[in-house]
């Protein structure tokens, strides 16, 4: 009896409390590591520092390696329900607006596709940190990924599993309200 209640208390203590800082520490440590190959990228002179697309993109990061600690399912609900509940007007975009305009700016396909692609990484760590985080979301997760490779004929698993978490978040939350809090947070 004394082994199985130790037993149990370890397993509450890991899955608790160093898992969860385990996961937050491997969130902040992915982001850092994303910032440095843009910014690795920008010093290949493609893009400039100061050009908007690199600044938004960068400070979004910034944010959601701040924020992350409150990107968790309890955390978004709640910050949705200030956007819908507190503030029942239609909620600006502002950081979406100014990203597709930087965007829009840019002259050089490669140069935008390259930051689109940066910015499809941030949002598909973000949507793992919020779907892995929650019992509920990782069930809707595997019927999400079951769907995916029935659909995609088990093509690629890798990219099943990227798009099923992807579709699972979406469906939680909208992604432009993630990044609105991750500029107020990197501001």
């Amino acid at each position: 009896m004394l082994q199985t209640t130790i037993g149990l208390v370890m397993l509450c203590i890991i899955v608790f409390w160093l898992w969860p800082c385990v996961r937050l520490d491997a969130f902040r440590q992915n982001l850092f590591a994303l910032r440095d190959e843009l910014f690795d990228y920008a010093a290949t002179g493609r893009i400039s520092f100061d050009h908007p697309a690199y600044r938004l993109l960068r400070q979004s990061m910034n944010g959601f390696i701040r924020y992350a600690h409150r990107i968790s399912v309890f955390q978004v609900t709640m910050t949705l329900f200030m956007w819908k509940a507190i503030r029942p007007v239609e909620p600006k975009y502002d950081w979406t607006t100014k990203w597709e305009q930087a965007l829009a700016s840019i002259q050089d396909n490669e140069v935008r596709d390259k930051l689109k692609e940066f910015h499809a990484q941030v949002g598909l760590m973000v949507a793992e940190r919020i779907v892995l985080g929650s019992p509920i979301l990782i069930a809707f997760l595997i019927v999400c990924l079951v769907a995916d490779l029935c659909r995609q004929g088990w093509k690629s698993a890798q990219a099943a599993f990227s798009q099923a978490v992807v579709e699972a978040a979406s469906r939680a939350v909208d992604p432009r309200v993630l990044e609105e809090e991750a500029m107020r947070a990197a501001a």
